[in-house]
């Protein structure tokens, strides 16, 4: 009978371990709820490196060279939209980047930007540990204040009302680089977009809106003024997002109803009596 020589017993053991691994983990399957319609397709090259993070509550890809994410898509559901649980600010490096490849807090201190979400803190306010899942450098990006505090914001507000008011909603949102190199903040160069988009999709209505706000100052009153069809969302942010059939990519539509002050007494009066 032959016996294997070591190196041939060696390469037997190799292809052995090769059939008999267990499989890897996918991010992507692992958090299927965040994206029920699928993951946003990019249209340009991919960055060098990426990361898929799966949170309790959201999915990020990150930009590994940038330090920011590529997209967050999240579920926003009424009762989500309606946790009263008070912020606490604990911003933190992501535990799952490496040294080089995330952003630190120190690249923030005094650039003159917010560390500002994209799966936005108040989203996750009915649970402590996925609050503070939200605070991780992986889910935020250079904002100016006045954009952080004010317009954006008041989107982000909106988009609870909307689902309060319509169900849940599927939000996909990111930054945009309208030139090859951006500027950077930081010891770690930490990218700074142009611009930002975000996709609200109604999957029970088939509906979806985008809005894309430059990373500028931008007053509350005029959050809604930047909507934009789905079609420039994607040709800007260079991705295509998968919607309902019946969504229209190339119109326009009238934003969603949205009673703010109405909703803002409703939280108050569930948060007081909870």
């Amino acid at each position: 009978m032959r016996s294997f020589t070591s190196a041939a017993a060696a390469a037997f053991l190799l292809l052995l371990s090769v059939f008999s691994a267990p499989a890897l983990a996918d991010p992507l399957a692992d958090c299927a709820a965040q994206i029920p319609l699928g993951a946003p397709q990019l249209t340009a090259p991919a960055p060098a490196h990426t990361t898929i993070l799966c949170r309790t509550a959201y999915l990020v890809t990150h930009d590994d060279d940038r330090l920011v994410p590529l997209w967050v898509s999240y579920i926003l559901t009424r009762e989500h939209a309606m946790g009263c649980l008070p912020r606490v600010n604990s911003f933190a490096p992501d535990p799952d980047l490496p040294l080089g490849r995330r952003a630190e807090k120190k690249d923030y201190l005094h650039s003159g930007f917010d560390m500002g979400h994209l799966a936005p803190d108040a989203d996750m306010s009915w649970a402590a540990a996925v609050m503070r899942q939200s605070f991780y450098l992986s889910n935020m990006t250079p904002q100016v204040p006045g954009l952080n505090r004010q317009g954006w914001e008041r989107l982000e507000e909106t988009v609870r009302v909307w689902a309060t008011d319509r169900g849940a909603v599927v939000v996909i949102d990111g930054p945009i680089f309208e030139a090859d190199v951006a500027t950077t903040i930081g010891p770690d160069n930490v990218a700074v977009p142009s611009s930002f988009f975000k996709v609200v999709i109604d999957p029970a209505r088939g509906e979806a809106l985008a809005f894309i706000m430059p990373n500028v100052s931008v007053p509350k009153a005029e959050a809604l003024a930047h909507q934009v069809t789905i079609a420039e969302a994607e040709s800007r942010a260079r991705m295509v997002f998968a919607l309902p059939a019946a969504a229209d990519r190339d119109q326009v539509g009238e934003p969603w109803p949205a009673g703010l002050s109405t909703w803002h007494q409703r939280k108050r009066s569930v948060c007081s009596s909870g």
